[in-house]
Formats: C-alpha cells, structure tokens, sequence
C-alpha cells in the first residue's frame, strides 16, 4: 500500500492513502485530494495507480508540478518522492518498498552505506539505532507517537517509528546525538561521547539539547531527517 504525507509550510497535516486508479489533485471541490491554496490551479495534477506503481501527471496547471524540485510534466514516483504543489508536498511512502528488510531496519539504518576498511578502520556510516535502556521503565505517555523520515541518503523514504526510550544517531558505533522519549514529548540531545553535533533547522544542537517540534529537520553527517508526530 502506498500513501503521501502531506505537509504545508513544512507542517504535517495529513496522511493520505493512495488507491488504485485515478486521484485528482486540485483547489476544486470534487478531487479526491483537495489543496485549498491559491497556488494551486482547479484541477492541477493526476495520480494515476496501477498495482504497486504510482505516476503523478501534471494537468496543465498554472504554476506547476514538481518532483524534487525539479518541474515534470509525468513522473513514475518512487519511495521517498516528494512531490511539490503550491506550497504543499507530498511525500511518497511506497509501504511496500518501505516494508523491506523492515526487521533489520527497525534494529540499524543505514542512511549512507559504505564498507569496513581492510584494516579494519571505522566504516563511513551512519546510523539510527533503537537503543534499548533496559534499566528504564517504558514510558506512558498519551498524545501522538514520534518518527522520524529519512529525507536524504540511500534510504531516503524510509520511516523509523521513535517507539524505544532513546534512539542513537550516529556513525556505527560513534553516536552524535540521541533522541530520547520524555512524558511531555521527545528531547534531541549531545551525549558526553558524542562525536560531531547534529544540527537542528540549521543551528548546531545545545549541549543541554532541546525539545523538537513537528517538522523540525536534523542534519548529520550530511544526511538530513525529519521528526514529526503523527
């Protein structure tokens, strides 16, 4: 099953489940996918699905359909596609795509895979891991659970549900942040033993860390996530 995270000004505002056929996308009551927006024509652009392969067509619009920032007249959309109309994307999750390997994923991505050196130096990596603090007690907390989206890197698309009490980022073996559960939400912070420092909407993480809001962007080791709530 495929689906788009549709998010405005950067926000998250829905997730929409995509089927099979035709979805009109457009300011005009009547598409399946409304985007109530100035920038975006009546009827602006098509998705059309057929078995695990979804295609976005551009219908003549006014100001465009862009994929990656870049205009497409057509566009056979893959994992992690973001899909820009107006000021609303569209963020592609093929769950079919996403699902793979999803056990050994769950454990360590690797957004930049690289190899062990043969002199068995630190490989060019960098992880997520869901580390397991076995002295904590799970936390119960109510509201809306954490993931993060891999918005860059050979995993771009893929999504890691923030349902441990700290997940570790970092290269293998060398974490530069964590990012850790709290009753009141989540936390990014700089461990002691961290090597480098993760950035956060463009401004390096305090040493006391800080609370991340929906749609705050990480960037380490030049690969770049984003946290939001769902």
């Amino acid at each position: 099953m495929a689906k788009f995270i549709l998010k405005f000004n950067n926000e998250v505002v829905d997730h929409i489940e995509i089927t099979q056929g035709d979805m009109k996308i457009g300011r005009k009551p009547g598409s399946e996918i409304i985007l109530d927006n100035l920038a975006v024509s009546g009827t602006h652009a098509n998705i059309f699905t057929i078995g695990d392969d979804s295609f976005v067509q551009d219908l003549g619009s006014t100001n465009g359909t862009f994929v990656n920032h870049k205009k497409v007249a057509k566009h056979h959309l893959h994992n992690g596609d973001v899909v820009t109309i107006g000021k609303h994307s569209l963020i592609f999750v093929n769950e079919v795509t996403a699902q793979q390997n999803t056990e050994d994923f769950a454990k360590t991505v690797v957004i930049n895979p690289g190899s062990m050196s043969a002199s068995g130096g630190d490989a060019p990596n960098l992880n997520l891991s869901e580390t397991v603090e076995t002295r904590l007690p799970p936390i119960k907390r109510g509201g809306r659970t954490g993931a993060i989206f891999v918005l860059s890197g050979a995993n771009s698309g893929k999504r890691i549900e923030l349902k441990r009490s700290i997940t570790s980022l970092g290269k293998v073996g060398k974490r530069s942040g964590i990012i850790k559960k709290t009753d009141s939400g989540y936390r990014i912070e700089v461990p002691s033993d961290a090597i480098g420092t993760p950035t956060l909407n463009g401004k390096p993480v305090p040493p006391t860390g800080t609370d991340l809001k929906n749609g705050d962007i990480i960037e380490i080791s030049g690969a770049r996530l984003q946290f939001y709530l769902k």
